[in-house]
């Protein structure tokens, strides 16, 4: 036998070009998969049969350089399904080994041949639809026989052989000049073992083989094996609508059937819905793991269009694309079936769902911010501090609104009272820029356009719809239990999570004040109080989540804002006006019972709303129905305070407080409140120390109650001293 170890270094050499190669051959697959196409399993055979022939050659083995050996074999190749790149394999064949040696001088002719059988496992992966490489590994056992040797103890014509196992690999490089045909080149690696006494053989061998495979079949390529396992139903979509936009991404525009028309199943199914220039990218309606043969499913279509949908203006005729994608054994297929619509233009709706008026209140507009600011900035120094801030700028937008001339006017050619009745007709909402440039607008547009401008300074909006008609309402912020310092009437609000909302018949801008669209607003909620299905109450907020407002490109309106004076001497008789109702009730109240207690509560009403020499008369009136009365003096002083007389306040507080250092009994919480009074006072006129010790005196009664007024506790300038009194209201007593 021959010492092998000389050739370990060949060996090894060889065992690091195999792991190469195998590196190389397992990580291919990793890349292919990559592809927008697996070609792997495009190109997937389910079987195929194939013939080869390779000479070979000894690798350390001296015994082997005696022959000459040639193979030719034969093998049936398997592919799996869900991995189409490993592939089974079952090889049998002939190996021939032709000894060259001198048969001379007695010597026995060593001539033998090898029938084996054995199976294993391959890889191959797509490069491209005529190029692949491949791996395979396999192993097996064989049956030797030599014919012509003679071995003692052996008849002449007894065939001599043993039983050897034998093992191997092969990188093969494969050209497939049709899906059907692959002519393959395999450097190829064995190893023979020996299983009986005759071990001079065994060893390596290598050899380049050549390989052609035929593989069953149909070629995807092919135009008879075109797959179209989807037949679509519903493919009529209806108008879709601009402003719906962010609607339509998350909710159906419309719904189509998928039937899988063949006797197999389809996996992977994806439907989406395209259309060019108005998508950036399809839009996926649903994705089904398996439709079986003949099943049929409902997809709710979701469309995803981008801003440019908001140029488009009154109809526009558009053909988009349904794309369904899924795998038909084994063979990744896309069908795509062309759909024609209408689509209207940002301004369109159909009336099937009122909260779709939501999509254009517009509150992130510049223009209406830009509105609404000037509106606050004109109105800076008339608002009340005790009256609900969002009930003022209800007034003062109103009011500027009517100073600008913007009047109700009926659509002509869809007046709500008919679009609202059939949900079919297409009718036509006018942003609010527009309906400021325009200063005309149904219902409708006059509801977008005051909801836009409360919802952008803040204020939470909501549209009422009754029978034939839409209009406002906003949240006062006030709590229910406070109601009177809203409106003496509680019918004349809406309770709505606890708060009090106000109704406002917007279409009456021009032609009446705040109190009667007031007032008309909440007539028109209350005619329905008996059947209260017809009528309904949208919080803009949270219809919104739903219909998103609709995407503007902003331009300069080159609006003018209107006559400062006029607007703010409308809001001041509208306030005026709402003062005399809320204070009526407590007047009466007063007159009636001539308690001092009810003459106090006046006089706060009245401080509070700015009446301020009403004010004055009934604190004056508690002073003398109770000379000891302490709370009427110190009303007194909370009025001179508003007031900006800051000495007559600071003497009557410090006067309380002395009475309250001798022994005077005060309520907790009116001695806090003179505590906080005097601390306010000296913070007005510029004594920060001592508005920082009645502060902390204060914090000693009731710490949770005096955090909002944590400014005074500073020792210093938080601003102007004059703009004291804006940091918290001033606070009055309640009668004893």
């Amino acid at each position: 036998m021959v010492d092998t170890m000389t050739n370990v270094p060949t060996i090894v050499s060889g065992f690091r070009r195999m792991v190469l190669v195998l590196l190389i051959v397992f990580a291919a697959p990793l890349f292919s998969q990559q592809r927008e196409v697996n070609l792997n399993e495009y190109y997937r055979f389910p079987v195929s049969l194939g013939l080869q022939y390779q000479p070979l050659s000894g690798i350390a083995n001296r015994n082997l350089n005696d022959f000459q050996i040639n193979e030719i074999s034969g093998e049936l190749r398997l592919t799996l399904k869900k991995s189409p790149a490993i592939q089974p394999l079952l090889r049998g064949g002939i190996v021939d080994f032709t000894f060259l040696g001198d048969l001379n001088e007695g010597h026995q002719d060593w001539t033998h041949r090898h029938a084996y059988l054995g199976g294993g496992i391959g890889t191959a992966t797509r490069i491209s639809r005529e190029f692949e490489i491949g791996f395979d590994l396999f192993g097996g056992v064989t049956q030797s026989f030599f014919a012509d040797l003679s071995l003692p103890g052996t008849a002449a014509d007894e065939v001599k052989g043993q039983l050897n196992a034998l093992g191997g690999t092969a990188f093969k490089l494969a050209l497939n000049p049709s899906y059907n045909i692959s002519i393959a080149v395999a450097p190829t690696v064995r190893y023979l073992l020996g299983l009986g006494p005759l071990d001079e053989y065994d060893g390596f061998t290598y050899g380049v083989g050549f390989m052609v495979n035929y593989r069953f079949g149909q070629d995807p390529d092919a135009a008879q094996s075109t797959i179209r396992a989807i037949r679509m139903t519903g493919t009529d979509l209806p108008p879709m609508f601009a402003a719906m936009q962010s609607y339509y991404s998350v909710n159906a525009a419309s719904t189509i059937g998928i039937i899988n028309t063949e006797k197999y199943p389809i996996e992977d199914v994806t439907v989406s819905f395209m259309q060019a220039g108005f998508m950036d990218s399809p839009t996926p309606s649903g994705t089904f793991p398996v439709l079986e043969p003949g099943e049929s499913i409902e997809v709710p279509l979701l469309v995803t269009f981008n801003d440019e949908v908001f140029t488009t203006q009154g109809v526009t005729p558009l053909t988009g694309e349904i794309i369904a994608s899924y795998t038909a054994r084994g063979r990744a297929v896309e069908q795509r079936q062309s759909v024609s619509y209408e689509l209207y233009d940002r301004n369109a709706l159909t009336w099937d769902d009122d909260r779709k008026v939501a999509a254009f209140i517009t509150p992130q507009d510049s223009a209406i911010r830009n509105y609404a600011s000037f509106i606050r900035q004109i109105h800076r120094d008339e608002t009340n501090q005790y009256l609900s801030e969002n009930l003022q700028f209800a007034m003062q937008a109103y009011n500027a609104l009517a100073e600008l001339g913007i009047l109700y006017q009926i659509d002509p050619t869809s007046p709500f009272t008919k679009v609202q009745e059939d949900t079919l007709v297409v009718d036509s909402i006018s942003l609010p820029r527009e309906t400021l440039s325009r200063l005309t607008g149904d219902c409708d547009d006059l509801t977008v356009l005051y909801d836009t401008m409360l919802q952008s300074v803040g204020i939470d909006t909501a549209f009422v719809t009754v029978p034939g008609h839409i209009y406002c309402a906003f949240n006062t912020a006030v709590p229910s239990r406070d109601f009177e310092m809203v409106h003496p009437d509680r019918a004349m609000t809406v309770e709505v999570g606890g708060n009090l909302w106000i109704l406002v018949e917007i279409t009456l801008l021009g032609r009446s004040g705040f109190l009667e669209a007031w007032s008309t607003g909440t007539a028109e909620y209350r005619k329905y109080d008996n059947t209260p299905e017809v009528r309904g109450f949208y919080r803009t907020a949270e219809a919104q989540t739903i219909f998103r407002p609709v995407g503007l490109r902003e331009t300069d309106l080159g609006l003018q804002y209107g006559d400062e004076a006029e607007i703010l001497a409308r809001f001041r008789d509208d306030l005026d006006r709402l003062s005399g109702a809320i204070l009526a009730p407590y007047i009466e109240e007063a007159e009636t019972k001539n308690s001092s207690r009810a003459w106090n509560q006046y006089g706060v009403a009245a401080a509070q709303l700015g009446a301020y020499s009403r004010a004055e008369d009934a604190f004056r009136h508690v002073i003398q129905l109770d000379q000891e009365s302490l709370n009427g003096r110190l009303n007194l002083g909370s009025l001179y305070y508003l007031q900006e007389d800051f000495p007559q306040a600071l003497t009557v507080y410090e006067d309380a407080e002395t009475a309250i250092s001798g022994g005077r009994r005060i309520r907790p919480d009116n001695q806090l409140k003179v505590y906080l009074n005097l601390s306010k006072t000296y913070y007005a006129i510029g004594k920060y120390d001592d508005a920082r010790t009645y502060y902390q005196r204060a914090q000693s009664v009731d710490p949770e109650e005096v955090a909002r007024f944590s400014y005074l506790g500073t020792g210093s300038a938080t601003g102007r001293a004059s703009d004291a009194a804006g940091e918290e209201p001033i606070l009055f007593f309640d009668e004893e």
